[in-house]
C-alpha cells in the first residue's frame, strides 16, 4: 500500500515553494486548491449552486467565477464564508477523498503529498499515513501576504485571522517544516523530512 502524506500550512507559509522542492525530490503532489478551482469551473454544480446563493454579479462577463469579488466577499465576513463553505466543501471532499483512497491501492515507493490549506478545519488526518505542517513567523507571514497579493495590512491580517493559526496547525501536525529561514535552510529542513517518512 502506498502511503499518502497531508500537507497543510498557514496562507503566505511558503507552500507552494516547499511542494516544488518535495516535487524535484520525486515526491507526486495533488493539491487541493486546484481541485477547489475546479469544482467551480464553468458549467459545474458548484458554480451553479454559488450563483444561486450569491447572485449573478460574481460572475465574470465570461461566465466564470470573479474569485477577486468573492474573496472580499467572504475573508471579511464569517458568515459569508460559511456559505461558501457549505457549497464547496463536500465537493472537494469527494474529489479528495477519491485520490486518496486510489493511492492507497498502490503499491509502489512514491511518496505522495497532498496539500490542503484547511486540512485540520475539515478534518482530513484521519485519512492520511501523517501530516506536515508548514510553519512561518507570524510576521514573515504577514509581510509576505502583502507583497504576493499587493494588499494593505489589514486585508492580510483578515485572511490570515480567517483561518486557524500557525502555532495551531504546528502543534496539531505530525511533522513540521520551518520556513521561517532562507531556501538553503527550507532545502536542508525537507531532505530530513524525506528522510522520515
Amino acid at each position: 500500500m502506498s502511503k499518502i502524506y497531508g500537507l497543510t500550512g498557514g496562507i503566505a507559509s511558503g507552500k507552494t515553494t516547499v511542494l516544488d522542492i518535495l516535487s524535484e525530490n520525486g515526491c507526486k503532489i495533488f493539491n487541493a486548491d486546484k481541485i477547489a478551482r475546479e469544482v467551480v469551473e464553468v458549467g459545474t454544480v458548484g458554480l451553479r449552486q454559488i450563483v444561486s446563493e450569491f447572485g449573478e454579479d460574481i460572475l465574470l462577463p465570461d461566465g466564470s467565477l470573479d474569485r477577486k469579488k468573492m474573496s472580499k466577499i467572504v475573508f471579511s465576513d464569517k458568515t459569508q464564508l460559511k456559505r461558501l463553505t457549505d457549497i464547496t466543501a463536500p465537493l472537494i471532499r469527494k474529489r479528495i477523498l477519491n485520490i486518496i483512497e486510489n493511492v492507497h491501492l498502490l503499491d509502489d515507493k512514491t511518496i505522495y503529498i497532498f496539500e490542503i490549506p484547511l486540512l485540520f478545519e475539515s478534518n482530513y488526518q484521519p485519512y492520511f499515513d501523517a501530516v506536515i505542517s508548514v510553519y512561518v513567523e507570524f510576521d514573515i507571514q504577514l509581510k509576505r501576504l502583502m507583497k504576493r497579493n499587493n494588499l494593505d495590512k489589514k486585508s492580510a491580517e483578515d485572511q490570515i485571522n480567517s483561518q486557524m493559526s500557525m502555532a495551531e496547525k504546528k502543534k496539531l501536525a505530525d511533522y513540521v517544516i520551518d520556513n521561517s529561514g532562507d531556501l538553503s535552510e527550507l532545502q536542508s529542513e525537507i531532505k530530513t523530512l524525506l528522510k522520515n517518512l
